[in-house]
């Protein structure tokens, strides 16, 4: 799909007064997949039309204002011809507030993809918008279909609120929702230490490890004497402060343990590395012989693999192995070392690699 941008280009040069020409042909900027997400049937959906993202010189009422008109329509899942919508439908649940399609509620069989076309006598432009309507799993309060957003709270730390997302723009003016707080689909109530629910935040008055999880509020309330619900996933993680984050510690190599070979052996080299969650950072881990990044040494044949694995409260351990099938006596001599980053600084550390002694080499030959 074309940026937006370059949608919001098109229209500001072809607005009227600009028009280039006045066939019937249509600008059509395919489907837009960057917000979908499914929604829940029988609970409230919106669809933003998304040629008005990001306007400079025109939103939906300065668009109108210029003669442009916004027309919905929509294909159905497995159909093939798009047709207009019917917004005096009997049943009355999809409806049209500015540049939105609003569905009070959305049905399972509303799954399809939605078009906004924005036109006049002489100028179109469209763009779809994908719409799936799913139920929630037997006996549970969510459907595995609808992904959660991972929300990150702080180990130890106190008072963090848990947000219901996505509610509040559905409600109309001056309306409180009733709330209900799941963890992992169960009721909330009095037996979950430390996290009260109060309205649409879930208040974690401390927040340990074992607190994580999916948690899933259902918000209630009453529209135009209809009641309607919102669910709503979040996955909460539990990660380390960032105020306690610290530079990488390299557990290995230490310059306790030495690799002593003879020449034509084999040499492995483990360099372990510990990082502390820390959000937006690299964590990077790599090999440095004689002076020179691994990957731009070619006097030497060997391999790097890396491996990752998870620790507590978000942090991460990376091994990199540095793999040489066979040492030939100059390459005892080289120095190997290994560096690790992140965003709270820079350490290394050498490994201790050197030559069996004489007397050795004679005992293993």
């Amino acid at each position: 799909m074309r940026p937006h941008h370059v949608v919001l280009v098109a229209l500001c040069l072809r607005a009227p007064g600009l028009l280039l020409s006045t066939s019937e042909r249509c600008d059509d900027w395919g489907v837009d997949t960057m917000k979908h997400k499914p929604v829940y049937s029988g609970e409230p959906a919106k669809i933003k039309c998304p040629l008005f993202v990001a306007f400079v010189k025109h939103n939906y009422s300065t668009a109108h204002a210029a003669g442009l008109t916004l027309i919905w329509y929509w294909i159905g899942l497995g159909q093939d011809l798009e047709e207009p919508i019917n917004f005096r439908h009997p049943d009355n649940h999809i409806s049209k507030e500015k540049d939105m399609l609003w569905f009070r509620p959305a049905l399972l069989n509303d799954t399809g993809n939605y078009t906004c076309m924005l036109r006049n006598a002489s100028y179109c432009s469209k763009i779809a918008v994908p719409l799936e309507v799913v139920s929630k799993d037997p006996g549970s309060c969510l459907s595995e279909a609808v992904k959660p957003e991972t929300v990150l709270l702080y180990f130890d730390a106190v008072k963090q609120n848990l947000t219901c997302p996505e509610v509040e723009s559905f409600l109309p003016a001056g309306i409180e929702p009733q709330v209900r707080w799941y963890k992992e689909c169960y009721l909330m109530k009095y037996d979950y230490p430390d996290r009260i629910p109060n309205g649409l935040n879930l208040t974690f008055a401390i927040t340990y490890e074992a607190y994580e999880g999916k948690y899933t509020c259902v918000a209630s309330y009453r529209e135009n004497s209809r009641d309607f619900s919102l669910t709503r996933t979040m996955r909460v993680k539990v990660v380390g402060s960032p105020e306690k984050s610290t530079p990488p510690v390299i557990t290995s190599p230490t310059k306790w343990i030495a690799y002593d070979l003879k020449p034509g052996e084999q040499l492995l080299l483990r360099c372990e590395v510990m990082f502390t969650f820390l959000e937006d950072s690299p964590q990077e881990v790599w090999w440095v012989i004689d002076g020179k990044h691994s990957d731009d040494v070619t006097d030497l044949k060997f391999n790097v693999t890396q491996t990752e694995s998870p620790l507590s409260i978000g942090g991460t351990k990376i091994e990199k192995y540095l793999f040489v099938p066979r040492m030939m006596e100059k390459d005892l001599k080289r120095n190997f070392t290994c560096f690790a980053q992140n965003n709270r600084g820079l350490v290394h550390a050498q490994a201790v690699v050197r030559m069996k002694p004489s007397s050795e080499r004679k005992k293993g030959e």
